[in-house]
């Protein structure tokens, strides 16, 4: 997270844009990815860009994406969108976790997992971003709030090496 995009996406946050537009206007960057090389490139008059936004982007977007245009910072639009979301989860009280898996839990076990979060982090909700990952031989690592809970094989296995090589 680089300070400029956090302030943009706080700027973003505060401006109380519907969050449909600021998802749309995220797709219509992923499906052109040329958009984003011609807004940020310095060739391009200010006013061609400003007329490709005015076709292309949500009303309600249109002039947050010409100041970002402006000021040179749409190369962090990627991250933006990241530190908006991230806020708006926090907002609600809704917590971001990754987890590594090798086979991935029951959906009772997701509900424990997801139960256990909200308690350790007083959140009101969890999402959980999963991601298939064999090296871990077995088990799961999860990740949130800047935390790491390993309960991967891999995981147990370092710590018994460790162990060992103490003694």
């Amino acid at each position: 997270m680089t300070v400029t995009a956090v302030n943009y996406a706080k700027t973003l946050y505060e401006l109380s844009v519907p969050a449909e537009a600021v998802q749309i206007t995220k797709e219509i960057f992923r499906e052109v990815p040329g958009l984003k090389e011609s807004l940020a490139n310095p060739l391009v008059s200010f006013e061609a860009k400003s007329r490709v936004i005015d076709r292309v982007i949500p009303d309600e977007m249109k002039n947050f994406i010409k100041v970002a245009c402006k000021h040179r910072n749409i190369s962090l639009l990627e991250e933006i969108f990241e530190d908006y979301e991230e806020i708006c989860r926090r907002q609600k009280r809704i917590l971001h976790a990754v987890m590594r898996y090798v086979t991935p839990p029951k959906a009772q076990q997701l509900e424990g997992i997801k139960a256990f979060l909200c308690r350790e982090f007083q959140a009101e909700s969890a999402e959980i971003e999963m991601i298939e990952d064999k090296s871990l031989i077995g088990g799961f690592i999860l990740q949130a709030d800047g935390r790491e809970f390993d309960w991967s094989m891999r995981g147990r296995y370092r710590m018994l090496q460790q162990k060992l090589t103490r003694r």
